[in-house]
Formats: C-alpha cells, structure tokens, sequence
C-alpha cells in the first residue's frame, strides 16, 4: 500500500503538481572522523543531497510565533526521492532546517525552513 501510494504522490508531482514542485539541495556540514583528538585539527566535510517538493507556507493556525514563524516556509517532499535524510540544522536552499516530522505511513517529510539572512 505504500509502494502504491508513494506511485500517485510521485505521479501527482509530475502531473497535476509539476508547475509547484521544485529541485532542492541540501547540505550538512559535519565534523570529520579525522585524527582531531591527535593532533588538535577538525576537520569539517559535507554532506549533499538532493530532492523535489513543494515548498509552501505555514497555515495562521500554525504559526505560534516561538517555534514557527510567519515567515518559515514549510517544504514537502516524497521520502523515496531524497538521496539522503534531512536533518535538523542542515541548511535546504541556504535555509535552515528548524523541525522535521513525517506523515504517519511514513512517505512524506514535512520540513520547517527558517531563512538564514544570507548565511
């Protein structure tokens, strides 16, 4: 069932829904496994992957004003097509993933994005 329902979804963004879904990049910068505890370096690698979705705003009923703001935009994308999996902190379209949750059959991300101000 959820081979099937990831189908229509993935069927809807090609169709019905081509005009709003969007390529994204993501990016996690992490420190390396290096020998850093050795010789006192860190080492920062990056992590990209890629997706498509849709991104949209927040309805007013979730806007709270603390945990997410009028001006985050909400990015929905099919968990099948990610090449990696987002997580908090990781910056999509040079904004900052604030929250991440997932629909209960488990084949969309909801993603909170937060602008950075050009960081």
């Amino acid at each position: 069932m959820k081979q099937e329902i990831t189908q229509e979804i993935k069927q809807a963004f090609d169709g019905d829904l081509k005009d709003v879904v969007k390529d994204f990049t993501g990016r996690r910068v992490i420190l390396s496994d290096d020998d850093w505890a050795v010789n006192d370096t860190q080492v920062l690698s990056t992590i990209n992957y890629s997706g498509r979705g849709v991104f949209t705003g927040f309805h007013a009923y979730e806007i709270d004003n603390k945990t997410i703001m009028q001006q985050d935009t909400k990015l929905i994308c099919l968990q099948s097509e990610l090449t990696d999996t987002p997580q908090m902190n990781d910056s999509i379209n040079q904004m900052k993933v604030m929250n991440i949750s997932q629909d209960p059959a488990g084949i969309c991300y909801f993603i909170q994005l937060r602008g950075t101000n050009g960081d």
